[in-house]
This record gives C-alpha cells, sequence and structure tokens, in this order.
C-alpha cells in the first residue's frame, strides 16, 4: 500500500464533571463522597492526589474505583475531583506515523492538556502530560521527534476546562 498523509481533527475538547467534596484516604483506589453522575469508566482523573493517567475502572453510588492508588501520605476530605473523558483522535488500523499536531486553547485562561497513545494491549502511556497551554495559545507537536502507532493503537487527547481544546494531527500511513 502507498503511503499517504491524513489529518484527524477535533473540536472542543474538555472535561466532562466536576465535583469538590471528594473524599481519599492514603494509597487508596477509592475516591468517595462524591457525584457520580457524567462519570464513566475509563475517564482520567484530574487531581493532585493521584498521578496523570489514572482512570476510573468502576463508577459506585457516591464512589469510583480508580486504575491506581493515590499518592497523598495523608487523608484529605473536602477535595476538588474533574474528571475528564478522552477524545479519540486516531485509532490505527495499520502502523502510523503522528508526524505533527496542534493542541489551540480556545478558552481566556490557561489550561492543561494531556496526549495519551493507548496502545492495542490496553496501556496508556503519556505523550504530552498536563501540559500548560497558555490563553490565546497553541502547543505544537512535532520537530522532536516521530511517533509510530501500530494497528489498534489510539491517540487521545483530554483537558482540564471544558470544551478549552482544538486539536490537529498530522498522520503518515502505510508506512512499513
Amino acid at each position: 500500500m502507498a503511503e499517504s498523509f491524513n489529518k484527524a481533527v477535533k473540536r472542543s475538547v474538555g472535561i466532562v464533571t466536576a465535583n469538590s467534596s471528594g473524599v481519599i484516604s492514603t494509597t487508596t483506589t477509592t475516591i468517595s463522597g462524591i457525584s457520580t453522575a457524567g462519570v464513566a469508566i475509563g475517564d482520567f482523573v484530574l487531581n493532585n492526589n493521584f498521578r496523570i493517567g489514572a482512570k476510573v475502572l468502576s463508577v459506585g453510588t457516591g464512589a469510583v474505583t480508580m486504575s491506581e492508588a493515590s499518592v497523598n501520605t495523608a487523608y484529605a476530605a473536602g477535595q476538588q475531583v474533574d474528571f475528564s473523558r478522552p477524545v479519540d483522535v486516531l485509532t490505527a488500523s495499520e502502523k502510523n506515523i503522528i508526524i505533527g499536531g496542534t493542541l489551540s486553547n480556545l478558552t481566556n485562561a490557561q489550561i492543561s492538556a494531556t496526549v495519551v497513545v493507548s496502545t492495542s494491549d490496553n496501556t496508556d502511556v503519556m505523550l504530552l502530560a498536563d501540559i500548560p497551554v497558555p490563553n490565546g495559545s497553541s502547543v505544537v507537536i512535532s520537530d522532536a521527534g516521530k511517533t509510530v502507532l501500530g494497528a489498534g493503537d489510539t491517540v487521545r487527547v483530554f483537558s482540564n476546562t471544558n470544551n478549552s481544546l482544538d486539536v490537529n494531527f498530522s498522520f503518515l500511513t502505510g508506512v512499513n
């Protein structure tokens, strides 16, 4: 198959739900005392007590179970807990190379953006983690090196602010 260039564009990527009354014990995988309305399995948690990349494994009444344990060293109540649903930019059907990408801030304040490559074996690898994007600005992914995607790998993007990010990626497909 011949190589070709393709692009993927997503509009207004952002947060799904927020809650300010979460309770997080030391080294636990549970966040309790929250509203789980709008929270789904696979959402990422945005909270200083969890490292970037911790995902929701299950949703219960007033609590969620995370993929990783909290990193806090003391009991923490009244925590601001945000959940962000990643937006799939591309799921590779064959080998692809990320040529570049632009993450543009649509808001009047600084936001944070994360780009994740979810591999075909369900491993999440951060391409950009919690990168600041100033208001009226963009982050450009290019020049530093290219990322190879295998068949079944998915590029996902999320932000810490609702409807805050436009995403534009370029891919080279059909490579050997």
